[in-house]
């Protein structure tokens, strides 16, 4: 019997896009699925996109992507109620073309990516919810929507962080996500104008400021963090937020996302703009929320699908680990078809490959990184701390000035931290980040 494509492919984000796209260069016959209206149409998500490996399939996609603005600056800090504390990585070369990161809206680059897919010669189809996987025993042939099976040899999920496609199956056998292994992200998008915005943030023409804030000002034990970044004619704002430090708090995120715009470092950002777009999504927690396999018996899965989002609270990498193991995925695919063998042993070539491009090596280096970066003092007592050691710094005191080692002493015991939790911190950082 005849198989309807040689690959399906779903999800038209970064990742299924982008395998989409060197699926077809190959001469492979995919089918790509998008259960939105058209690519990009349900993705809030944006942020800052480096793009080294898009170079592979799209020489030159710098010219030719949707992109808005070139990133020369980055801003880190701690939010308290009424401070901030922060400091600034400026760095020159990021000027000079090529341009080493840009700001994105995902609606406009994805659906960018999924016409690139589409001028490759994959068949895109949108408004496609598919129902579940044609699973036949342990072998994933093809999909199922509206009672009808459309069969390929391989399938490849990318249907992000809530991928209710693998949830209940060999893939990602419990039924339902880990709310501590899963994060919920609120973006808002803001209209100003390019000239006001390039004299707000101090840029030229062109160029993009972005920023990620440890959000100290949420409720005690609420855990998460804020990010604003520029694109062309508007700002893009958001928080980050641990679902699981939510429960029983009386925490809802439109009030939370309130305490971040009227923020005194932040407000002032937002003054005469417009509210444009808003809106929420999961996001996966890194190796924390991996599924028990990434790859099987006619059967890959990459990008967010497979927990592949790295966060730290000052680095945030989703779009890129997207592409690298879409393309990735496409690599081991052409790979099995070349061997006519799309068994789980074959398309385990794709594990391989995540292995020799760092990506698993990545992962498991940050294993740790979630009971670092969910720590509730970072969001409470570390914050307090920086606050009232700069204030002391600053302020000219009316006796005599104290040697900073004592400052620092007394913004911790202010902060209500003890030394041996300093200790144990500084450790966990050092070994996880």
């Amino acid at each position: 019997m005849t198989d309807d494509f040689e690959a399906i492919v779903i999800g038209a984000g970064m990742a299924g896009s982008c395998a989409a796209i060197r699926l077809a260069q190959a001469g492979v016959n995919t089918l790509l699925l998008e259960r939105g209206s058209e690519a990009g149409a349900k993705n809030l998500s944006g942020g800052i996109l480096w793009g080294n490996d898009l170079e592979r399939i799209l020489p030159g996609w710098q010219s030719e992507m949707p992109l808005e603005r070139h990133v020369v600056r980055k801003r880190f800090g701690f939010l308290e109620k009424e401070r901030a504390v922060s400091f600034v990585y400026s760095d020159m070369s990021w000027k000079s073309r090529p341009y080493v990161a840009h700001s994105v809206l995902r609606a406009r680059t994805d659906a960018w990516l999924a016409k690139k897919a589409e001028e490759a010669g994959a068949t895109v189809v949108t408004s496609v919810p598919v129902e579940r996987l044609n699973w036949e025993g342990s072998r994933v042939h093809g999909v199922v929507q509206g009672g009808e099976t459309m069969t390929a040899p391989v399938t490849v999920l990318c249907d992000g962080a809530n991928s209710r496609l693998s949830l209940g199956t060999p893939i990602r056998p419990n039924a339902r996500l880990s709310p501590s292994a899963t994060e919920i992200g609120i973006k808002e998008v803001f209209q100003l104008p390019a000239e006001v915005i390039e004299e707000r943030f101090q840029l030229a023409p062109g160029e993009g400021h972005a920023e990620e804030w440890v959000a100290g000002m949420l409720p005690p034990g609420v855990a998460g963090g804020g990010f604003l970044y520029t694109n062309a004619q508007t700002i893009s704002l958001g928080l980050i937020l641990n679902i699981g430090t939510m429960f029983g708090k009386g925490a809802y995120s439109p009030e939370l996302m309130e305490r971040f715009k009227l923020h005194p470092a932040i407000a002032s950002r937002l003054k005469d703009a417009v509210l444009v777009e808003y809106g929420a999504k999961l996001i996966s927690s890194g190796w924390a929320s991996r599924p028990a396999a990434f790859s099987g018996d006619g059967w890959m899965v990459a990008g967010d699908a497979a927990g592949f989002v790295f966060s730290n609270g000052i680095v945030i990498q989703g779009m890129n680990y997207a592409v690298r193991t879409g393309l990735e995925a496409a690599e081991a695919a052409i790979a099995a078809r070349s061997r006519n063998d799309f068994s789980g042993k074959s398309l385990g070539e794709y594990d391989t490959r995540l292995e020799k491009t760092g990506v698993l090596h990545d992962f498991r280096e940050f294993e740790g990184l979630d009971r670092v970066k969910w720590n509730p003092r970072f969001y409470g007592g570390y914050p307090a701390m920086a606050g009232e050691l700069m204030q002391r710094l600053l302020t000219a005191p009316e006796g005599e000035r104290e040697p900073i080692y004592r400052l620092l002493e007394s913004a911790r015991r202010s902060a209500g931290l003890r030394a041996i939790e300093l200790v144990k911190d500084s450790v966990d950082l050092f070994e996880n980040l």
